[in-house]
């Protein structure tokens, strides 16, 4: 029988400052969502489903102002043994 170990990440895709850059200089959405796929990927994970975090959520982790631009991404892959 299989077993799947499971991830979720949650992606700011309004924008992503590279270390030392200006917040001007993040990429755009798209590419903000690519660079995390992709690297999710290269360590075999696959993705399950992509939603957004919902404001109320956000609220009770202490959030003051909720983020609109905030998604989970979940994922899963085949527990190694």
């Amino acid at each position: 029988m299989l077993v799947w170990e499971y991830s979720v990440i949650t992606i700011n895709t309004e924008y992503e400052v590279p270390f030392g850059a200006k917040i001007t200089d993040s990429p755009e959405s798209a590419a903000i969502i690519e660079s995390h796929l992709n690297e999710m990927g290269r360590g075999g994970w696959e993705l399950v489903s992509f939603l957004p975090a919902l404001p109320m959520a956000q609220k009770w982790k202490g959030v003051e102002f909720a983020n609109p631009w905030m998604y989970h991404a979940v994922f899963k892959r085949q527990a190694k043994d």
